[in-house]
């Protein structure tokens, strides 16, 4: 398309019938550009002085992920600074004011900003609106960095904290990570601190996430949550009445917490979303799940017949632990095992008899085995159930019962190729029998052909689950790869 364009415009003498390309609006040049990484706009707009001028277009600047690259460790006396191009640095000073939607990244540990771009960042903290803010401040601090390294530079800090001490009209807040040290527990560096000082942030932020992070993303085993008593959390989240969607670790949890976000005073809470966060609670007792009364759940279905639950959980956690947070009365609506989990079949269990009416969503990044018989009777009866992604152990029986079982209803279906067991001729026969007879009469080894079909086989296999469970999808369906 471009090099049609600047065909078009270099040479007058151009085939009539080629596209001009120069016609086109600016609002299409715009949503066009709007599919580009930063890099491929920059290098679009340097063909001609059209394309540039769409570039400086003020709604291309809108969303934007700043990122930078810190330290490896934290361990040295001396601080670098954080890493980015004096190219990207004249973007962000050129552009700032734009930011509505924004995420800062760090990629690694957050130690100082040099003094331009911190005079930069202050001034677009200071002259952007805000809608959203999502900050990673380099890798989360866990007790074994604060004491063994050390903290980043205050005024690095307070100028992260300013894009949330600055906000007036902040409705979505992401903190993925930030430096929780206690040399620099300030009132402008502590992020609970500056989040209820902000007066303006109480009147418009709809949705607080705190420490959270995806399904197979790692975390720190021993983070830092907060510094000093549990109970500072309950008083950050008290101050911000319109919260309809809340995002935090299990640490952070109390009864008391829930009590008060089912009060009447305030908005209807819609979402929960619980980081599941165990450790053994006679080493650590802050990691033990909190037990959480029957009668506040109920509190708050009965605020808001539509509150629900997401529960992410992030290391090997024992049913009987979960069973404290896992009661009949919670409405969970979604279940996710990130990669460094594990599965315990009694808690699927419990999600098909349990919540069966309110689970939509089961998603599991982690290796797991034997589970075939739970995954389809979860299909089966978890009516409500749009979204399975399971990446560990399956059989291709499994796979297209759970397609057949959900239909067409199924709007993400995700398994991954390599984790799929194919049926053979020896699955039956004991696992002490170290032989047996093929079909042609030959004896052969029973663990050779059980996890070594020849591979043009196993394909055949596949390719008739795929089949099959593209009808029952009714779209086009593959595992991947």
């Amino acid at each position: 398309m471009l090099h049609s364009f600047n065909l078009t415009m270099a040479n007058s003498e151009v085939d009539s019938s080629c596209p001009d390309f120069s016609n086109l609006p600016d609002v299409a040049w715009v949503r066009i550009m709007q599919s580009m990484s930063l890099s491929e706009r920059a290098k679009v707009a340097r063909t001609c002085r059209l394309l540039n001028e769409v570039f400086n277009h003020p709604s291309l600047w809108y969303s934007q992920k700043l990122n930078f690259m810190g330290e490896v460790h934290n361990w040295s006396r001396k601080k670098q600074n954080i890493f980015c191009t004096p190219f990207y640095v004249e973007l962000i000073k050129r552009f700032g004011k734009y930011f509505q939607n924004l995420t800062i990244k760090i990629d690694g540990h957050f130690r100082s900003i040099p003094a331009d771009l911190q005079d930069i960042l202050e001034e677009v903290a200071n002259r952007c609106r805000l809608e959203t803010l999502t900050i990673e401040a380099g890798t989360i601090t866990s007790a074994f960095h604060e004491r063994y390294g050390f903290p980043p530079n205050y005024s690095a800090v307070k100028v992260l904290a300013n894009f949330v001490q600055k906000a007036f009209r902040m409705k979505y807040l992401h903190i993925k990570s930030w430096p929780m040290y206690n040399q620099i527990d300030t009132d402008d560096c502590n992020i609970f601190k500056v989040l209820v000082l902000n007066e303006k942030l109480r009147e418009t932020l709809e949705t607080l996430m705190l420490f959270w992070v995806e399904g197979q993303e790692w975390s720190e085993r021993e983070p830092i949550l907060f510094n000093g008593d549990p109970t500072e959390i309950l008083k950050v989240v008290e101050g911000f009445k319109y919260l309809t969607t809340l995002g935090i670790r299990t640490p952070m949890i109390s009864d008391e917490l829930l009590q008060m976000l089912a009060s009447i005073d305030r908005s209807k809470l819609q979402l929960l979303k619980i980081f599941v966060h165990y450790l053994d609670p006679q080493r650590q007792p802050l990691f033990a799940i909190p037990t959480i009364q029957p009668s506040t759940w109920q509190a708050l279905s009965r605020r808001n017949p539509d509150f629900r639950v997401e529960c992410t959980i992030f290391l090997n956690t024992p049913n009987m632990e979960l069973s404290n947070l896992l009661t009949p009365n919670i409405p969970l609506s979604a279940l996710v095992y990130t990669k460094y989990s594990k599965i315990d079949p009694l808690t699927l269990t419990k999600v098909y008899t349990q919540y069966k009416e309110t689970m939509t969503k089961f998603h599991s990044y982690c290796d797991s085995y034997f589970i075939d018989n739970e995954l389809q009777e979860m299909a089966q009866k978890c009516i409500n159930l749009s979204e399975i992604i399971y990446h560990g152990e399956i059989h291709s029986n499994t796979v297209v019962a759970i397609a057949k079982a959900r239909g067409k209803f199924l709007t993400r279906f995700e398994v991954r190729e390599e984790k799929i067991k194919v049926p053979t001729e020896f699955d039956d026969v004991d696992e002490d029998d170290v032989l047996a007879r093929g079909r042609d009469g030959q004896l052969v080894l029973v663990n050779l052909m059980k996890f070594h079909m020849p591979e043009e086989q196993k394909q055949e296999v596949l390719q008739t689950m795929i089949a099959e469970v593209s009808e029952a999808l009714g779209t086009p369906w593959k595992p991947l790869k």
